[in-house]
């Protein structure tokens, strides 16, 4: 009866992890590849649950020896997560021959697993934990290869938030928060699942019984969040390239040409005030100023020292700032502002006001 609760709670992620699965391998709508390398993810998870699940009931599979083709999935998360990461910022990323390459180890882990196994003596050495030391090496390093993909799969998201501040001037609909978040929650599940697995081989009842759960509810919720998060990403909005990548690439302007061209921006800008433009793009000002947005990208990193976002929003705090110390309407509220100034999210407007004057908004106002 000790294994009821986690072996009930198990088989209901499980079902959860095969329902969403098939759905996004089989959902039409969005970004398919991203979809599928999604569902796949999930789908993997559920038959590691599943299996695990037989063995909290007392039950096995008929063909005892698949519980171990389960084993080297770990080994194909961390590419997956890497793979799903790249599609869903990439608008024309394709899976190539190269990156398929990454299945070998799991290919190579599983055979030699399946060798290994020749009959259920073996099951019952797994079972009474008589496994050599260099096991638990090889387990906890296929925990550490998720992390280390999990780990190039932010740090490519934080190079597409720094490509799309040299773009756009609002990016909160763009900045795939949500992305974000499934990264840091795979690794927070990856490092319980390591924790859980050591409990397991410690004999730890206790502990193993609250690892086992705190996984299954971290499982569930990552879930959750990030299906109905990723399927709201807006459409219209299909990715970057990989041309955006390299930085400045065909602008050499010299330095008296980039003088000239800081003091038209500035002079566009405060002139029409432009700023205002919650949409306003780098494409659209570099139209204006009949200059390439390779161009205009170069001149507002190299004469400013910052990115497009926030040399725009530091010309809105600007006008923030003056439009609350130079009105005399007592009741004008912090959000007006905001919105006056062309922000449409009060975290942005915020965080900008903060990073240009070192208070918020609202202590801003407080000591006019």
């Amino acid at each position: 009866m000790e294994n009821s609760l986690p072996a009930l709670l198990s088989f209901l992620v499980t079902f959860q992890l095969l329902f969403v699965g098939i759905f996004l391998v089989t959902h039409r709508r969005g970004k398919r590849q991203s979809n599928i390398l999604l569902g796949v993810i999930f789908l993997l998870n559920a038959w590691n649950l599943a299996e695990m699940t037989f063995r909290m009931s007392q039950s096995t599979p008929v063909l005892s020896y698949f519980q171990f083709i389960d084993d080297g999935f770990f080994l194909l998360y961390g590419p997956l997560f890497l793979a799903y990461t790249n599609s869903v910022i990439y608008r024309s990323y394709r899976i190539t021959r190269w990156q398929i390459f990454h299945s070998i180890p799991y290919i190579v882990v599983t055979a030699l697993l399946l060798i290994s196994v020749k009959n259920n003596e073996s099951l019952d050495m797994v079972n009474l934990k008589e496994i050599p030391w260099y096991v638990h090496l090889i387990s906890a390093s296929l925990y550490i290869h998720i992390l280390v993909y999990l780990g190039i799969s932010y740090r490519v998201l934080h190079n597409y938030r720094e490509i799309i501040k040299n773009k756009f001037s609002k990016i909160d609909h763009i900045n795939l928060p949500w992305l974000s978040f499934a990264i840091k929650t795979f690794a927070l599940i990856t490092i319980v699942s390591l924790l859980h697995n050591f409990l397991v081989l410690s004999g730890d009842v206790i502990g193993y019984s609250i690892s086992l759960i705190g996984l299954l509810l971290f499982i569930f919720y990552f879930v959750n969040r990030v299906i109905f998060k990723a399927l709201k990403q807006p459409e219209i909005f299909a990715g970057i390239s990989h041309e955006d990548t390299v930085k400045y690439s065909g602008s050499y302007l010299t330095h008296s040409q980039l003088k000239h061209y800081e003091d038209e921006l500035v002079t566009l800008l405060r002139k029409e005030q432009l700023y205002l433009n919650p949409q306003l793009s780098l494409a659209e000002l570099a139209e204006l100023l009949t200059l390439s947005s390779k161009n205009l990208s170069q001149v507002i990193n190299q004469s400013f020292g910052k990115n497009f976002y926030d040399l725009i929003n530091s010309f809105r705090i600007e006008e923030a700032k003056k439009v609350m110390t130079q009105s005399k309407d007592e009741k004008l509220t912090v959000l007006e502002v905001m919105y006056q100034v062309g922000f449409n999210s009060k975290s942005s407007f915020n965080t900008a006001f903060k990073k240009e004057t070192g208070q918020t908004p609202t202590e801003f106002k407080k000591s006019l």
